[in-house]
Formats: C-alpha cells, sequence, structure tokens
C-alpha cells in the first residue's frame, strides 16, 4: 500500500463537510494519497475528485484492506466501532470527533492497547503543540488569574469549545493540585475566587474558531491566541498526523488527555 514517499489514507464519513476538506487538502500533498472512503450506505455523494479514483465503500471492512491508516471526523458511535475495526486489522486511525463520553473515551483507551491511535478534539497542528506547551506555561504562572475566551460561527451548538475544555485541561495539568473550579460566564454579583478557571463562549458570524488563554496578574498579563482561519486547519492538521501514526506501535497518541 505505502512506498516511501506515499501514505494511503482511508477516510471514514468521506462525503461529509471534514471529509471533503481532507480530501481537498490531501491533493495537495505529495506525501499523502486518498485511496477510499466510507458513505452512508444508499447514499452518492457528488464526485470527490476530478479522476474518480477515489473509491466508496458502504461497508467500512472493505476499504481496510486498501489504507495505511483511517482519518475519522464522523459521530462518537460510528469512532468507536471504526477504531474496534481498525485495531482488528492492525490500521492506525485519526479521530477528531467531539462530543465522545467519558465510557466512550474510556473504549477508545482500550483500543488503543492495539492499534495506533491519535485523538484530538481539535486537529489543527497549533493547538495541538499548544495543549502540549500549555502545562508548562501554566505551571510557570500558576499565581496568575486564568480565563478562557472561545469564539465561534453562530451555528456553533456546544459551548464552551471542546478545544476550550482541551485547553482548560491541560492548563490543569501545569497547575497541580488545588481547587480549579470552571466558571462558565460571569453575571451578577460574581467575584473571582482564587483558583477559578474562567470560561467564556461567543456565537455569531461565520467564525472558524478562535481560542484566547489569559494569564493576568496585578503587574502584567499574557494572552495567547489562536485562529482558525479556515477548515483546511483542521484537515491539514489531521493528515499530518495521520502521516506520523504510520509504522507506530500501539498505543496512545496526540495530546487530548480528557481528564476531566
Amino acid at each position: 500500500m505505502t512506498d516511501a514517499t506515499q501514505t494511503c489514507l482511508g477516510i471514514i464519513g468521506i462525503g461529509g463537510r471534514m471529509g471533503r476538506e481532507i480530501v481537498a487538502v490531501a491533493a495537495d500533498d505529495p506525501h499523502v494519497t486518498v485511496v477510499g472512503g466510507t458513505i452512508r450506505p444508499g447514499t452518492t455523494p457528488t464526485p470527490l475528485d476530478a479522476t474518480g479514483t477515489i473509491a466508496l465503500h458502504e461497508d467500512l471492512a472493505t476499504l481496510l484492506p486498501t489504507v495505511d491508516v483511517l482519518i475519522d471526523f464522523s459521530t462518537p458511535a460510528t469512532s468507536v466501532s471504526a477504531a474496534r475495526l481498525a485495531a482488528e486489522s492492525g490500521i492506525p486511525i485519526v479521530i477528531g470527533t467531539t462530543g465522545l463520553s467519558a465510557d466512550q473515551l474510556t473504549v477508545l483507551r482500550e483500543i488503543s492497547t492495539r492499534t495506533a491511535l491519535f485523538y484530538a478534539r481539535n486537529t489543527a497542528h497549533g493547538v495541538n503543540a499548544l495543549l502540549r506547551l500549555l502545562p508548562q506555561i501554566a505551571a510557570a504562572f500558576a499565581d496568575y488569574d486564568v480565563e478562557l475566551i472561545e469564539q465561534h460561527h453562530r451555528h456553533k451548538k456546544d459551548a464552551p469549545s471542546g478545544t476550550a475544555l482541551a485547553l482548560a485541561e491541560a492548563i490543569l495539568q501545569g497547575l497541580g493540585e488545588g481547587e480549579h473550579p470552571y466558571v462558565f460566564g460571569r453575571e451578577g454579583f460574581s467575584p473571582r475566587k482564587p483558583g477559578e478557571i474562567g470560561m467564556h463562549s461567543v456565537r455569531g458570524g461565520g467564525n472558524t474558531g478562535e481560542h484566547t488563554i489569559i494569564f493576568a496578574s496585578d503587574q502584567e498579563e499574557i494572552r495567547i491566541t489562536h485562529r482558525a482561519l479556515n477548515r483546511s486547519a483542521f484537515a491539514a492538521g489531521a493528515i499530518r498526523a495521520a502521516r506520523e501514526l504510520v509504522g507506530k506501535p500501539a498505543g496512545w497518541y496526540g495530546p487530548d488527555v480528557s481528564s476531566r
């Protein structure tokens, strides 16, 4: 399947918004080839590429033998099912699905003992790098006030975003012991208490995703912002993770610890 320069990708839900985005970004990457993807049984998506060489499968089992690694942005239940099948076939999998329950994450942890599994609620490379760095940064500002502000388009349904929660969890790793409750917005008489992590959600317009972390003292303020300019940031990050996952031993990869 793969050679020294090419990684063969399979995309779960290839006809969806993120599936199509990955196909578009992969077309400009000389190191990967999208060889196929899964679609819902009975659906007929519009052509995904000009050459028609991307194979569409209604059954993941028929896709698996053709790929080096899977990328999944689907639903929590589908992600768990796909990860099980990938592990049975020894195929690594990148999962960017949000909204997984604690029980589903526990199942994914178990599956990662049998295949390489990368999980992140935000697959943008910048966010993943930030998640790895944040524990060290938070430790350096452990006595500062911490606030998180996230902004998304008007159609986003969940608040706070999964990315904001992942960032907060990374900060908690650096803060160590002690009470650090989340405070979601502020209203009325609500003075800040020591150790709080403020979480604020903004919804409006077409913002793809923007997250700002504030560390503040009486003397100074540090702001760290990540802004996704378009959805291709998530697709490019997923492809990057997929390439790095090929050949890795079974294990849990990615920065997302989902500890809370």
